[in-house]
C-alpha cells in the first residue's frame, strides 16, 4: 500500500487509481484503473454510461523516467460509441488521445523541442526524432492558445531551413509580446497567404507594419487586397546593407579588371583589398585599415562605392 501510494503522489494524475506496482530489471510497470464511472469520448468528450465493449489487452503508456528505470503505465480501458467519432477506445486523463505517452512525457518533449538540439532530445528521453515531431504535433494541438492571433499590429516574417537548405518553414512572430504566433512549411506568396487567410479580413486590417526580407514574394502578400495594403513594409536592415555591399564589390571588379589591363602588378595588390572594402571598419586588422587609407588617398569609384556603403550602414546603426 505504501508503494503504491508513493506512485499515486509520483503520477500526479486526478481521477486514477494505482493498483500495482511491479519492478523489473529495466522497468517499472504501474497498473492503473479509471476512477470514474462514466465513459469520455477522446476526441471531443462526449460522455456515455453504456460501453460497447473491454480492450482485451491492456492500454499502455511510457511516463518521465524513474532514474535509471522506464515507468510504464498500464490500465484496462473501455470502448464507447461515440455519435461523431463511432467506436473508440475511452479517454484517461493521463495521456492525449492517440498517444502512447503520458501527457508528462510530452509536455517534457515539447519543452526540450525548443531548447536542445534533437540529439540532446532522443538521447536524454530514448525515443527517436520522428517521435518527438509527432509528439510536438499533439502537443502543439493541445497547448496552443487560441487567442495567439489576437491583437496583431506590428508583425514580422522570415524563413527557417534544414535539410541543408532544401526545406523551408516561413514563420509570423508579434513584435509587440516578442513571440512567433504562426508557421507553415514554404516561403512563398502561397505560404503567407495562408497566414491572412487564418487571420482574417478584419484582423488582417489592423495590422500597421510587417518587417521582412526582401524577398518579393511576401511583400506581393501582404499588398493583396483583403491583408494589408495599407501596413508599412520594414525591409531587415541586413539584407538592405548586404545589396549595398554588394554593388560596393561589382563596382572593386570592374576596377581590378581595368587595372588588369594597364598593370597587372598593380591589379594583384588591389585584388587583397577586398576584405578592407566588404568588412565594417572597426573589424579591419591593422594591415587593412593601411589599405583602406591608401584607397581613401586614391579616391576614385571604389572609394565613393564605399563611402556610400558606409553611410548607408551609419543609417540603420542611428535608427
Amino acid at each position: 500500500m505504501r508503494v503504491t501510494a508513493a506512485f499515486s503522489r509520483l503520477l500526479s494524475l486526478e481521477g486514477v487509481w494505482v493498483r500495482l506496482v511491479a519492478f523489473g530489471q529495466s522497468t517499472v510497470v504501474v497498473t492503473v484503473a479509471l476512477r470514474r464511472r462514466l465513459l469520455c469520448c477522446p476526441h471531443c468528450g462526449f460522455k456515455t454510461a453504456s460501453r460497447h465493449d473491454t480492450r482485451p489487452v491492456k492500454s499502455r503508456w511510457r511516463h518521465l523516467d524513474l532514474g535509471a528505470w522506464r515507468l510504464e503505465v498500464r490500465a484496462r480501458l473501455r470502448r464507447l460509441s461515440c455519435p461523431a467519432h463511432g467506436v473508440v477506445t475511452e479517454g484517461v486523463p493521463l495521456a492525449r488521445a492517440g498517444s502512447h505517452f503520458t501527457g508528462d512525457f510530452e509536455d517534457l518533449v515539447g519543452f526540450l523541442a525548443t531548447t536542445a538540439d534533437k540529439s540532446t532530445i532522443c538521447r536524454l528521453v530514448r525515443i527517436d526524432w520522428d517521435t518527438v515531431g509527432r509528439i510536438i504535433t499533439r502537443v502543439m494541438g493541445d497547448k496552443l492558445d487560441p487567442a495567439r492571433l489576437e491583437d496583431l499590429f506590428e508583425i514580422g516574417v522570415d524563413e527557417v531551413s534544414w535539410r541543408r537548405h532544401h526545406r523551408f518553414l516561413t514563420l509570423v512572430s508579434d513584435h509587440r509580446k516578442n513571440q512567433v504566433v504562426w508557421g507553415k512549411e514554404g516561403r512563398d506568396t502561397a505560404s503567407f497567404d495562408s497566414f491572412f487567410d487564418e487571420l482574417g479580413e478584419g484582423r488582417a486590417g489592423r495590422i500597421r507594419a510587417v518587417s521582412m526580407d526582401m524577398m518579393a514574394g511576401y511583400a506581393k502578400s501582404v499588398r493583396k487586397e483583403h491583408h494589408a495594403p495599407k501596413a508599412v513594409i520594414c525591409y531587415d536592415p541586413y539584407h538592405v546593407v548586404a545589396l549595398a555591399t554588394k554593388a560596393l564589390d561589382r563596382v572593386r571588379r570592374q576596377h581590378w579588371q581595368e587595372m588588369r589591363k594597364v598593370d597587372e602588378g598593380a591589379a594583384r595588390r588591389f585584388k587583397g583589398a577586398r576584405w578592407c572594402l566588404l568588412k565594417n571598419p572597426e573589424n579591419l586588422s591593422d594591415e587593412q585599415a593601411a589599405t583602406l587609407r591608401r584607397l581613401r588617398r586614391h579616391g576614385g569609384a571604389v572609394w565613393r562605392a564605399y563611402g556610400l556603403k558606409e553611410a548607408l550602414r551609419a543609417v540603420f546603426q542611428g535608427a
